[in-house]
């Protein structure tokens, strides 16, 4: 039982510490970023496919899901300039929305390469390729989302609370179909197979309906004052499109750690993979280059250093047998940084700081600068 115990905590570490290193809340902005400006142009396209199908229910059923994902005033302007641009949609029209719409699709497709830190050449045609497929695997679920919301209103509506789970988890079967082949092509692994996405494909699917529910009823009942309504639109929009963007690299980064494909972890893998390395197995790889034979507890350290260096004389950096000599620093600051999130580990670092007269500092890189020409 311990084992387990000790086995899952390892894999949630491993997995925040994915999280941590490659920044994933600064790629969910990213993402947010290009998901807002494809969004017209995505619907757009979307309903030009709908519309060409001639179901005007299914047209219809985009709009709603439009209206519903909006605060009034916002669903209002975006629904009419839908319509608007809608008719008059040319050929070459529909080039100039597939290349708008493609945008956010190669964001992830960087993204995911950044998360798996894959190897492989990622060039434009390959984003591009990716990106299609992707789209039309989008498209076609979309209609079934749509076919979903409008087939099971009803069952909502007779059943309570049990027929409103149903709907929900018949979105979540939807939407997992879709991101399969996103969590497939995108990371750009050659060996990667179906059964490792489908963690991720699972995490996320649960993650975007449970966001979707959520910001549905806060649009529903949170929003009604119609005078404000295009502005907090687009702040609920884009808080809704960062959300979407942060789960579905969640979801990329467990798959690479469970799968153990990432560069920045070790673990033996749960579900296919790469296998551990034997030194390093179940354990995250430092992030800053250093050895994972180095066992010496930077707190302790950390500790003594702030003990001696207030009245050492002289003061070395030993750097791989190389020694750099500096004068006793004015002071030293020591952080310690305790997370009260379960399983994150605790950051600790030491400042040192020197007093330099003015113009010294420019002197010695001019001194610096010559020498080195």
């Amino acid at each position: 039982m311990n084992a387990r115990r000790d086995r899952v905590e390892t894999v949630l570490r491993a997995i925040v510490h994915e999280l941590r290193t490659e920044r994933v809340t600064f790629m969910a902005g990213s993402i947010a970023y290009n998901a807002f400006l494809s969004l017209l142009p995505l619907l757009l396209l979307l309903l030009a496919i709908i519309g060409s199908v001639g179901n005007e229910g299914l047209e219809e059923g985009l709009l709603s899901i439009t209206r519903a994902a909006l605060t009034p005033g916002a669903a209002d302007v975006l629904v009419a300039e839908l319509r608007t641009t809608s008719a008059g949609a040319s050929l070459v029209g529909l080039a100039a929305l597939l290349w708008g719409a493609l945008r956010i699709f190669r964001s992830l497709d960087m993204a995911f390469s950044d998360v798996y830190e894959s190897q492989a050449e990622n060039t434009f045609v390959d984003q591009l390729r990716d990106g299609i497929v992707v789209l039309v695997s989008m498209a076609t679920v979309v209609g079934v989302v749509v076919a979903v919301e409008s087939t099971s209103s009803g069952i909502g509506a007779v059943g309570g609370i049990a027929g409103w789970l149903a709907q929900r988890l018949l979105l979540v079967l939807a939407t997992g179909v879709a991101l399969v082949p996103l969590y497939y092509r995108f990371p750009d692994v050659p060996d990667i197979t179906v059964r490792e996405v489908l963690p991720g494909v699972a995490v996320t699917a649960v993650g975007l309906v449970t966001a979707e529910s959520l910001f549905r009823l806060y649009v529903e009942y949170g929003s009604t004052n119609a005078e404000n309504g295009l502005l907090s639109g687009v702040i609920v929009l884009m808080t809704w499109l960062y959300v979407s963007g942060l789960v579905v690299l969640v979801g990329a980064a467990v798959n690479a750690v469970l799968s153990n494909r990432s560069e920045d972890v070790s673990i033996e893998p749960v579900i296919g993979g790469v296998p551990a390395d034997g030194d390093t197995a179940d354990a995250p790889r430092p992030s800053g280059g250093g050895s994972a034979e180095f066992s010496v507890d930077p707190v302790d350290a950390i500790d003594d250093l702030q003990e001696r260096l207030p009245t050492a004389t002289d003061v070395r950096i030993v750097v791989d047998g190389e020694s750099v000599r500096l004068p006793p620093p004015d002071r030293v600051d020591a952080d310690r940084d305790a997370s009260a999130i379960p399983f994150v580990d605790d950051t600790v670092g030491i400042g040192l700081h020197w007093t330099v007269r003015d113009g010294e500092a420019d002197d010695a890189v001019q001194r610096r600068d010559e020498a080195d020409t």
